[in-house]
């Protein structure tokens, strides 16, 4: 068993451990749709709201802008 120490990202009070990773942002996750709809988050935004975070990277410019995303 390793003695490192992970650091989860889920501190609302500390906005840098809720931060996406440097050169993301919600319109590049998979859950922009619902977050967009429920939450009123945009593309533009760089902080998850979700503790811990549920940043999942898409893999295509189409699935970035909501076409043919399925799953939510």
């Amino acid at each position: 068993m390793s003695d490192a120490i992970k650091v989860l990202n889920y501190d609302h009070s500390d906005p840098d451990k809720m931060r996406l990773p440097k050169g993301s942002s919600c319109g590049n996750c998979y859950h922009i749709r619902r977050c967009k709809t429920m939450f009123g988050h945009s593309e533009t935004d760089i902080y998850c709201d979700w503790s811990p975070s549920r940043f999942i990277p898409v893999k295509t410019e189409a699935a970035a802008a909501g076409i043919g995303v399925k799953g939510e």
